[in-house]
């Protein structure tokens, strides 16, 4: 039975959005395609897979990102679906849990990880200034002098500018991490 929810994931939710997916699957429900706003699911046994989620650099159409899943699917990780973003992508994968009882771990070095994380961090660095931009945009033609007021844009405005201010936390929790693992990689050096 196909079952399909809208669910409105951030960015920077990537390992609620990953545990909610795993949770479903714990459920008996598998993850056949994701949109930006929707996930399908298809009834399976109860805890067969588990889900990964991944951010990459460039789209699931390049060649790095076609021989990395070709890599993935050696290792018995499927790539269920890909969600293209400008100049990265979204990609979400799961393998048996039999095969991976503790989880998929893909980035299992440091300097894969610190790699994902600067791609994450790119990645926001561009959406805080684009919602930043349309914010004070929409601002600005709110508050214009010698014009009326215009709500619609003070909306707009008011939503960019807390999406930017959450974007920019987000941010600094990913730089922090990326400190983190930073300092990591030199003691183990």
């Amino acid at each position: 039975m196909r079952r399909v929810i809208h669910k409105l994931f951030f960015i920077w939710q990537l390992e609620k959005e990953q545990a909610w997916i795993n949770e479903m699957a714990r459920h008996g429900y598998s993850l056949e395609h994701a949109g930006r706003l929707s996930f399908v699911f298809e009834e399976t046994d109860p805890g067969k897979y588990t889900y990964k989620s991944l951010f990459l650099k460039g789209s699931s159409y390049s060649e790095a990102n076609l021989k990395f899943f070709r890599f993935l699917e050696e290792m018995g990780i499927k790539v269920v679906c890909t969600i293209n973003y400008p100049g990265t992508c979204w990609v979400y994968t799961r393998g048996l849990t039999s095969d991976f009882p503790d989880g998929i771990e893909i980035y299992s070095d440091i300097d894969s990880r610190i790699n994902n994380l600067k791609v994450t961090i790119g990645y926001m660095i561009f959406v805080i200034m684009l919602t930043l931009l349309s914010g004070l945009f929409n601002l600005w033609i709110a508050l214009a002098p010698g014009r009326a007021f215009l709500p619609v844009n003070f909306t707009c405005a008011m939503l960019c500018l807390a999406l930017s201010v959450a974007a920019i936390i987000a941010t600094v929790r990913f730089v922090i991490q990326l400190s983190k693992l930073k300092k990591e990689r030199k003691i183990h050096e």
